[in-house]
Parts: C-alpha cells; structure tokens; sequence
C-alpha cells in the first residue's frame, strides 16, 4: 500500500471511528489535535470524562493480520508517551480538571475497492496516563 493510500485509509477509519462515538453518546471535540509534531486523532467527551482515542486502520487480509498483527499494537511505548504529551497540553488549556481515559479503536476495511468497512473495535481504557 502507497503512503497516499495509508494516509486515506488512515482518515476513513478516523471519520468511522468519530461517527461510532458519535452515535454512541460521546461529544466528539476534536479531530487530529495537533502538540508540536505530535497528534491525538480524536478528543470526545461523555458527562465528566474526556477521552482521547488513537484510531489505528487496516484493509483485512490474513496475510496482512499475520505479517502485522492487530492494529492496536502499532500503539507501542513510545506511542502512548507522544498521545500522553499531548494530551497533557490539550489538558493545561482548559478551565477546570476533568477525569480522563485513553482508547484505542482499531477499523478494519476490505482490501479491496471497494474498501467497505468491516468492523470497528473500541478498546475503553487501553492504557493508562501514568
């Protein structure tokens, strides 16, 4: 897959993953928060719960899931420190503390056009903010 491909497949199940929070009672903020090089996809909010989620996209094939593995784990130590720096930034800009959590949510697509969406897995609570 092209890196343009990737990027569009990236965005995708970004917009999968903010319609299935959406429409499941969270208040999506913002999209793709940006600290520096370091970016957050998705900032929502559900009562006094922010939560700020990674979206990690694949096309399913077995061969890809064998070669790769699940997305999530793409969501490495030094992934989770970046998503914790900005999100202490994103944190310091506002007027009072709310409680907060880190998701991940893995999309998957078809490998082929025309690339529908498979599933989505939302993972509450991936890891801690430490």
């Amino acid at each position: 897959m092209t890196p343009r491909n990737t990027a569009t497949l990236g965005l995708r199940g970004e917009e999968a993953a903010a319609r299935y929070l959406s429409e499941h009672g969270y208040h999506v903020l913002h999209r793709r928060f940006r600290y520096g090089k370091k970016e957050i996809d998705i900032i929502a909010r559900t009562k006094d719960l922010l939560v700020f989620v990674e979206v990690k996209a694949r096309s399913f094939s077995p061969v890809n899931f064998r070669r790769f593995g699940r997305p999530c784990l793409a969501v490495d130590t030094e992934k989770r420190r970046c998503l914790r720096q900005a999100a202490t930034a994103y944190l310091r800009s506002l007027d009072r503390p709310l409680r907060v959590r880190f998701d991940v949510i893995e999309v998957y697509f078809e490998q082929d056009p025309p690339q529908n969406l498979l599933s989505l897995h939302h993972m509450p609570d991936a890891f801690r903010a430490e």
